[in-house]
Formats: structure tokens, C-alpha cells, sequence
């Protein structure tokens, strides 16, 4: 069964028999059925934003595809009908190959961008017994093979822990499956005086068994083969800037391993020496993100010296819980980023929320017996909240340039099987779409 698509900008027409969607509020449709097509003429009733109309959109899809086995999707629209709108829906349906991309402008970045969304799902959602932290060094380095504008190398785990990167190897060091690496790949020849890079830090854990104090069913351990969704944004965000001849130099950083369990996994109580010489007690093994990124903040902070870093992570629980599903909690942009980051977000409908650097987030990581603690909390009846924006403060103590962090756990992977992605289940692709027009629109701003 084929299904057309058609978006309108005003109300349907009475005599195209226009049905209001019980379960889907502000949306309005005429079907047409054939024994081998079905025609749908849509329209969104009332002010909506275009994350609210892919949103509606998603959930129309979903029930369509619960009725008729789908050979394949054309949407079309109407000349009035949102240019933005449109890319966006039409992306949800291409990055998941259920569509040819056939009416609008720009068609050919749309199929490109849908490519790089694509393989940013197929990296989160792939088991993580394939998805280790070996098979993506593999497949960077084999990028750059064939790439002359990226260079890349990988450090092993012995030339992680000879470098001094302590926190990764208590992460990662009792994995055979999926080893501690630090992968590096750089575009448009980055020097610290002539030329100083953007950075993009991404957390690889190809699986999160939380340590020791290991994770329960019902924190979602049947699902952590996400917990490497970091890596996967920040390398599929650099390789489209590097495709798209980005005007500033880019670093890529992504230290990867599993959190296993083992008599060689890191001890809850130890006391572990950054590459930093900064001391941090390991209060409890599943708060780990945050120590591969430190390390890797901080060695290749000293080595490059990047104008700014970005760091992706499914960092906290808290970012779900505290700011519910499909939002990404943003933390230390700059005023000019933020400005740039929600002009693109609005555009391709994806929450963003930002939060500044405080004080007593900062404070909140510091420990009795080391310098730092991986469990941050706050004074009091305040102990329970503000998770994700404390885990951000802690890596703040390991960056050497202005750092904004992103906390992508609850819009990565569709926890509601609601995502305005349409998924249902699995990697939403978001917030990609975002952080690519916001770091085209950021170039402009700050040239």
C-alpha cells in the first residue's frame, strides 16, 4: 500500500470530507482509499509549534501504520504551507527510509541531513554487543582513511592509562568486550594560537550495567545500549559540519567503553586521580558519564586548547525526570549560542531549555574525602533535585575554555513511545537537527 501525504495551510474544503481526529487534537484530515493507495490531505488547526505539529504528526503515523502494511511515503505541500514545517516532517519520515523527499527547496541537504540523522539512530539503537567502544574507533579511523579534510587516531587503553587517565580506566578497565579509547578526529587543521578549534565531546558507554551498585530493571538497564548516544550525536554533528565545509576548525573527542561488572570494576568508596591531578571519591559506580568526560575534558583541553567545547552526553536520570521527555536540558551557553541554539531548535521543532552556571551547583560536587564526589547533591531537603544541572557543574572543574553541556538522556531515546519523531521506540535523532542549524547560525553571529 502506498501513502501520499498532502500538507494544506488552510482549513479542509467541505466537500473533501474532512475528518477531525478524535485522538489527535488540532489536527484535521480527508482520506481517500484505494485498493493500493491511500491519499491524505492534512491540516493543523490551530497555532501550533512545529515540535507540537511533529508531535501530532507522529501520532497520525503511528495509527495509519497499526491499519495497512506500507510499501512506501511520498508527502507533498501545499504552496502555502511552512517551508520549515514541511523539512521537518519530511525528515522524520526520510531519516527512518520511509520516504523520497519530493516537493520543497534544498531537497538535496534535506536527504543528506536525513543520512546523518539515520546513522545517529542506527549507532543508539544497535546492540551493544556489536556497538563497542572498538567497532567505533573502527569506523572513524576508516572514515578518515577515505576523507582528506579529517584526520583521526585512537588511544589504546595502555596509552590512556600511561597518560593518566585514571577515570576512564576505573570506568571501563575490567571490559574486555568493549575497552577504554579515547578516539580523536580533527578537521581544518586546529592550532592552539592560529586557528583554536570548537570541540565536540561526546560519552561513549557502548553499555551501562551500572557498576557495582548495579542498575536495577526499572532504571531502564534493558536500554543502555543508549548510554553511548553522546558519541554517536557528537560524531555524526561533526561529520555533517566537516561535509558542509563548516568555517571553523572542529575537534572531535569521544571516550568510550562499557560500565561493566567484574572483580576488576571500580570499587564504590575508592578514590581515583584524574588526569587532572584533581581527586574524586567514587560514591556510586552508575554515576560514570561524567568521569570518562573529565578525563577526556581535561587531556584534550591541554593538548588543543579549543575556543569552546560542547559535550553530549545521556548524562543523568534527572534530565527525564526533571524536564520530561523529548527535552534537553542545556546548561552554560553563551548568550549569542543560546540565541543561535533556539532559533534553530524552534525551527525543527526540538526542546531545548537552558540553565546557567551557578555557584552552588559547583559546590555541590565536593567531597569530604577527595577533592570531587560522582554524586553531587545539594544541602538539605534540596539533596533529591537538580541532578543534571549538577553533573554539568562537575565537568566544569576539568575544562580549560567555556564549556556548554548538553544532557540529551530524555530526548535521545523515545522513553514515551511518543516522540514528535514518530519513532515510537528506540533513537529519536534528536537533538541533531538543532545543534546543526544552531552551530551554522553560531558561525555567523560570532565571524
Amino acid at each position: 500500500m502506498k501513502l501520499s501525504i498532502h500538507l494544506q495551510a488552510s482549513p479542509l474544503e467541505k466537500t473533501e470530507n474532512p475528518v477531525q481526529l478524535k485522538t489527535i487534537q488540532g489536527l484535521a484530515a480527508s482520506f481517500k482509499i484505494s485498493p493500493t493507495k491511500i491519499s491524505v490531505s492534512l491540516y493543523f488547526q490551530e497555532p501550533q509549534t512545529i515540535a507540537e505539529s511533529r508531535w501530532r504528526f507522529g501520532r497520525l503515523m503511528t495509527q495509519i501504520k497499526a491499519l495497512f502494511k506500507l510499501e512506501s511515503v511520498e508527502i507533498t505541500k501545499g504552496r502555502s504551507v511552512s517551508q520549515k514545517l514541511y523539512e521537518a516532517l519530511a525528515l522524520d519520515l526520510k531519516s527512518k527510509g520511509e520516504t523520497k523527499i519530493v516537493s520543497g527547496k534544498n531537497i538535496d541537504q534535506l536527504e543528506k541531513l536525513a543520512g546523518y540523522e539515520a546513522g545517529f539512530r542506527q549507532w543508539v539503537d544497535e546492540d551493544a554487543q556489536e556497538r563497542t567502544s572498538l567497532k567505533i574507533a573502527q569506523e572513524i579511523l576508516a572514515y578518515a582513511d577515505q576523507n582528506d579534510q579529517v584526520d583521526a587516531f585512537v588511544l589504546d587503553d595502555n596509552q590512556i592509562k600511561d597518560l593518566g587517565m585514571n577515570l576512564l580506566m576505573a570506568v571501563g578497565g575490567a571490559s574486555k568486550k568493549s575497552p577504554p579509547r579515547l578516539i580523536v578526529a580533527t578537521y581544518g587543521s586546529p592550532d592552539p594560537v592560529e586557528a583554536p578549534p570548537l570541540m565536540l565531546v561526546g560519552k561513549g558507554i557502548t553499555f551501562d550495567s551500572g557498576g557495582i551498585n548495579v542498575k536495577a530493571y526499572e532504571n531502564f538497564v534493558s536500554m543502555m545500549k543508549n548510554d553511548m548516544g553522546g558519541a554517536a550525536l557528537a560524531w555524526h554533528l561533526f561529520k555533517a559540519l566537516a561535509e558542509s565545509d563548516y568555517p571553523q576548525p572542529l575537534v572531535l573527542v569521544i571516550p568510550a567503553c562499557e560500565n561493566p561488572i567484574g572483580e576488576e570494576a571500580m570499587k564504590p568508596g575508592s578514590v581515583v586521580k584524574s588526569h587532572r591531578g584533581i581527586s574524586v571519591r567514587i560514591d556510586h559506580t552508575d554515576a560514570e558519564g561524567r568521569l570518562i568526560l573529565a578525563d577526556a575534558l581535561s587531556w584534550a583541553s591541554s593538548l588543543y586548547q579549543p575556543k569552546e567545547i560542547f559535550t553530549f552526553a545521556t548524562l543523568t536520570t534527572a534530565a527525564l525526570i526533571g524536564y520530561g521527555p523529548f527535552a534537553t536540558p542545556v546548561h552554560f551557553a553563551n548568550p549569542q549560542l543560546q540565541k543561535a541554539l533556539t532559533q534553530s531548535s524552534e525551527e525543527v521543532g526540538e526542546d531545548l531549555h537552558f540553565f546557567p552556571y551557578r555557584i552552588w551547583h559547583q559546590e555541590a560536587n565536593k567531597d569530604h574525602e577527595a577533592d570531587l564526589k560522582n554524586t553531587a547533591s545539594l544541602s538539605s531537603h534540596a539533596s533529591r533535585g537538580a541532578g543534571s544541572r549538577n553533573a554539568a557543574h562537575f565537568l566544569i572543574h576539568f575544562a580549560d575554555a567555556p564549556l556548554t553541556h548538553f544532557d540529551i538522556f530524555a530526548s535521545t531515546w523515545d522513553w514515551s513511545n511518543q516522540s514528535p519523531s514518530g519513532t515510537s521506540q528506540g533513537a529519536t535523532g534528536s537533538p541533531f537537527r538543532s545543534l546543526y542549524h544552531g552551530l551554522w547560525h553560531y558561525a555567523q553571529l560570532i565571524d
